[in-house]
């Protein structure tokens, strides 16, 4: 059984085309997202901008939020518009006709080195997230004299199950993990088999690292989190392992 741990809706999306390719799947969301506090000063904080500021969205959940809350809320066109992902540089591009830029690597340091180039000094960036995440963006803009705002479009509330969740079949289960966050989380549910047998599927280095320190023992890290990564990695290794899905 893969798990799909994702929130809604590229977890349901993807578990989805999992099964359609018969792939037995799950899609078992650890948070859920909920509007966050500031969204109601986004529309202001845009106003606000100068043609020479920047926006960067950091995840699709930025975007959803945006769309639920605010579904009248337009990005201004004389703008500069970043995302951390193709994904959400998608899903961005929906709201402005100006061109959203996303780094290929789909992380903060690759955001930063296709940021390299801009002079930020003096330049206000607003970035849009959730109400957690890493700070290495962040600080690193003040560091180069950017005018930093940021404005939480949502927050994770964890999802509380039952503690034998994950207890059935550990030795075939395939965990999606997409952030540390929802690492940490999957720790309530998981039993020194599951570090031992079930395979986890991670899509980042950071990630990586933090399974290792928490002795996960078969880790892969793949190239990204979107959902098409995602979904050919899966059809990938279940085709070429000896895996019995149930």
């Amino acid at each position: 059984m893969i798990y799909v741990t994702r929130p809604s809706p590229e977890g349901e999306e993807l578990a989805k085309q999992l099964n359609l390719a018969n792939l037995s799947a799950t899609h078992l969301p650890l948070f859920d997202i909920l509007p966050g506090a500031e969204l109601v000063d986004l529309e202001q904080q845009l106003n606000h901008l100068l043609p020479s500021d920047i926006v960067i969205a950091l995840s699709p959940q930025v975007i959803h939020s945006i769309k639920i809350h605010l579904p009248n809320l337009s990005f201004p066109a004389n703008r500069h518009y970043f995302a951390i992902g193709k994904k959400t540089a998608e899903l961005l591009s929906k709201l402005t006709t100006t061109r959203v830029n996303y780094p290929k690597q789909e992380n903060s340091e690759g955001l930063l080195g296709l940021l390299k180039s801009t002079i930020l000094t003096h330049r206000t960036v607003l970035i849009l997230r959730g109400n957690s995440g890493r700070n290495l963006l962040t600080n690193t803009l003040i560091t180069q004299q950017a005018q930093v705002k940021i404005l939480e479009c949502y927050y994770r509330k964890p999802i509380t199950y039952c503690d034998n969740i994950l207890a059935n079949n550990i030795k075939n289960q395939i965990i999606i993990i997409t952030s540390v966050e929802h690492l940490m989380r999957l720790e309530i549910y998981c039993q020194i088999q599951h570090k031992q047998q079930a395979k986890l599927i991670v899509t980042s280095g950071r990630i990586f690292k933090k399974a290792q320190q928490l002795n996960w023992q078969n880790i892969l890290q793949i190239a990204g989190a979107n959902n098409q990564i995602l979904f050919k990695t899966m059809l990938t290794l279940c085709h070429n392992a000896n895996i019995n899905f149930e």
